[in-house]
């Protein structure tokens, strides 16, 4: 129940381990694939290398504006939360002037990226950085801030597709009806479950501070909420490889995604290790995402 993401090593003094922990880097890790995953079925082709920098640039310095905006929002509740009392903004690792500096140079290097990438990443751009730093503060108010938060997800997979759309179409019309929407859907199904392992420890916590989440909502049917939102995930995923045509390899892919996240369910519901499930699912995305990328670079049919 102590596990924290974004907690500190006592024992480290390190400042770039630091703003590693305080940005969570290993979380741009499992954004990243998805991204890529939207860019390769989108146009069912390998994108230039430079598209592929610019991306993963946009989605570094959008996710560290998010994630710097969510610890400081989050500065009173984490500093009385004894699951959260390590992380470096409550401990002063990280001071307040250093967050809102990083917040901004973030969302300017943002913008700055997406005018690289092509006028509808531009155009785009406002409305996703708009419901990345609207998250924390959605949880004050409603137990869907978990979709909330899971959409932020299912946006890299949009972003990832808007981002080589834009350079074949000109006009809005033709780049949302070329978006992978069955992978967008299923990755926002898929994060509510990997959201939520991190609520439930701290339901009775959330309860008290008067914060939403379906893991306060639903009390002990949290879990069954959780395999309900990924099973549908798994399924759109495998809708997805066969509507848009994917291989043999998506498929394998998808079947390994889905199991990994059993077994994170598992440890969830069996043994209580929401850290390692957790972890787990991360792991489901990558393989996920690599796997749909590499089957669209071969292209090896069923």
């Amino acid at each position: 129940m102590s596990w924290d993401p974004g907690g500190l090593n006592k024992n480290s003094k390190s400042r770039f381990y630091v703003f590693m922990r305080f940005l969570r880097i290993e979380q741009v890790l499992f954004s990243l694939p998805m991204a890529y995953l939207g860019a390769f079925v989108a146009i069912k082709k390998v994108p230039s290398i430079s598209l592929l920098v610019l991306m993963f640039l946009a989605l570094f310095f959008l996710r560290t504006a998010g994630m710097t905006n969510d610890n400081l929002a989050d500065l009173d509740i984490d500093s009385k939360n004894p699951r959260t009392k390590n992380r470096p903004l409550v401990t002063g690792a990280i001071k307040v002037w250093e967050a809102k500096l990083l917040i901004i140079l973030s969302i300017i290097f943002f913008f700055l990226v997406t005018y690289f990438i092509n006028i509808w990443a531009l155009i785009f751009s406002p409305f996703v950085a708009l419901i990345v730093l609207s998250y924390p503060y959605m949880k004050r108010y409603t137990a869907f801030a978990n979709y909330h938060l899971a959409s932020i997800q299912g946006l890299a997979v949009f972003s990832g597709a808007v981002a080589v759309l834009g350079i074949y179409y000109h006009n809005i019309v033709s780049i949302v009806l070329r978006i992978p929407w069955f992978f967008v859907v299923a990755t926002i199904l898929w994060a509510v479950g990997f959201d939520l392992y991190n609520h439930i420890p701290d339901a009775n916590f959330d309860k008290q501070m008067g914060l939403h989440s379906f893991a306060v909502l639903l009390g002990n049917r949290a879990l069954l909420f959780i395999g309900l939102n990924q099973l549908f995930s798994v399924i759109l995923d495998f809708l997805g490889d066969i509507y848009y045509g994917l291989g043999i390899m998506a498929i394998i892919a998808t079947l390994i995604h889905g199991l990994i996240m059993a077994y994170a369910y598992y440890l969830a519901a069996r043994k209580g290790d929401f850290g390692k499930a957790f972890i787990y699912n991360i792991y489901s995305s990558v393989v996920l995402g690599l796997g749909v990328d590499l089957d669209v670079i071969l292209g090896i049919p069923f």
